[in-house]
């Protein structure tokens, strides 16, 4: 396994962190380095590694970090909090704003002892897996990925094609407990998908947020039943057998996760949680036959936004958005200086997208011109003033002028080429509106939506 493993020594500089670190949790990939270092800080306890490093120094016998080569530079899949570390007290990585205070000035001998950094280079992110899961699969010790991070990291892994027998070698459980890691993440992506307040998808975001009770709850005898759910282990799904089961579902989430109220919890008695339970209408629930779960974020922007296709045969959009049955189109303010973007963001929290799939096509076809025009204005990209229909600014946009990063880049062109046909037809006339093709292009721009209003 280890044979073709070396040990080198590599410049810090040329180590950069790994945004799929098992230990980030988010549904949103953080694509830039100080946002990694940034995560480090809040829920991972980075500056107790520095104070650490600033105290004791560098210790020569600790583990050396894991890296890969990425082209001309390397990144760090085993040790990121050290490598993080050692680059802000070299000052090669900038701190958030508030935590600047926590990174001291030390000495040109620590610095020199820091700059250059011994490395086990393994041959690829595969031949790791093994020993990153020896080392931190667990139930949320400090040393170890957290409860959300342990069943993350399986959930991915079988998204991104292994098979459970594979999954069940790498991580030393059995394919029985594979299973059950993989549908018990499932049941989260559910959770995130409900029809929940900004706040409360806010706690159920945070990465810090303690998800086990819910599920050692309904692993309780006669819970889900009672419920109307079912852990489907030979496809691997969540199953909600009607809108009431989804809407008690979203009960059982606030009383446990979001909410939690004082004396319940993962033991608590059905008739302890539900006492206080009332259901709501069909129309306030999820469509009941979304089974199948999101699919995770991937590293790719095109793998990430494609809708995948259920056994069932029906689509699924991306992890980390709603299902078809959603009842509006955007969920956040606009931040850019832009009165007619705000304008838009605002009528896209409002607008009910199951009711008004016509609207709701017209309105996420403007918002996507009014930014991409903004785009092309920041960087004075139409100079003679013409007048831009939506596929001339997207292929402005894709043009090396635009301040665009490669992500969004690649949003743009699955954009257009997957969607772009839709938009223009519906606008035009040519076309039934359609909740799902508007779901699959709504979830396909999101993140650069988000990035750019």
């Amino acid at each position: 396994m280890y044979s073709k493993f070396k040990l080198v020594t590599v410049p810090l500089a040329d180590i950069f962190l790994d945004e799929r670190n098992p230990r980030i949790v988010l549904q949103e990939r953080l694509d830039t380095q100080e946002a990694i270092v940034k995560y480090l800080f809040e829920y991972e306890d980075l500056d107790d590694f520095i104070r650490k490093i600033t105290k004791d120094g560098k210790n020569p016998g600790a583990e050396r970090p894991y890296i890969i080569k990425t082209n001309s530079t390397f990144t760090v899949i085993e040790g990121n909090t050290r490598i993080a570390a050692y680059k802000l007290l070299c000052g090669l990585l900038t701190p958030p704003k508030d935590s600047l205070f926590q990174i001291p000035m030390i000495s040109d001998d620590l610095k020199k002892s820091l700059i250059d950094v011994d490395c086990t280079l393994a041959p690829n992110r595969e031949s790791l897996l093994p020993v990153m899961a020896n080392a931190h699969f667990g139930q949320g010790d400090k040393s170890k990925w957290g409860y959300l991070g342990s069943r993350k990291v399986v959930y991915d892994e079988w998204k991104s094609g292994k098979t459970i027998g594979q999954l069940s070698r790498v991580f030393a459980r059995t394919e029985s407990q594979i299973r059950d890691l993989i549908i018990e993440y499932s049941v989260y992506l559910h959770a995130i998908n409900l029809d929940l307040t900004e706040g409360e998808k806010s706690a159920l975001l945070n990465p810090s947020v303690e998800f086990n009770p819910p599920i050692r709850f309904l692993q309780t005898s006669g819970h889900k039943d009672r419920v109307g759910i079912k852990f489907d282990t030979a496809n691997l799904a969540v199953v909600f057998d009607s809108p009431t089961s989804r809407d008690k579902f979203k009960h059982l989430i606030k009383k446990l996760v979001i909410n939690p109220s004082r004396g319940l919890g993962a033991t608590a008695s059905y008739d302890d949680v539900f006492q206080d339970y009332k259901a709501c209408s069909p129309a306030d629930n999820i469509n009941p036959a979304q089974n199948a779960p999101p699919l995770p974020h991937r590293s790719k922007s095109s793998e990430a936004s494609t809708p995948a296709i259920s056994e069932e045969g029906k689509t699924t959009p991306p992890r980390g958005t709603s299902s078809p049955g959603r009842r509006n189109l955007f969920n956040y303010n606009a931040t850019k200086n832009n009165a007619l973007i705000a304008h838009l963001m605002k009528e896209a929290r409002e607008i009910n997208c199951s009711k008004f799939p016509a609207a709701s096509t017209a309105l996420l076809r403007t918002i996507v011109e009014a930014i991409l025009r903004h785009i092309i204005d920041e960087s004075n990209l139409n100079q003679a003033g013409t007048k831009l229909d939506l596929e001339t600014s997207i292929n402005i946009c894709l043009g090396k002028g635009a301040a665009l990063s490669a992500d969004d880049r690649k949003i743009l062109k699955l954009f257009k080429d997957s969607h772009l046909d839709y938009l223009n037809l519906g606008a035009h006339g040519n076309v039934i509106p359609n909740l799902l093709r508007l779901s699959a292009a709504r979830d396909c721009i999101e993140m650069f939506v988000k990035r750019n209003t």
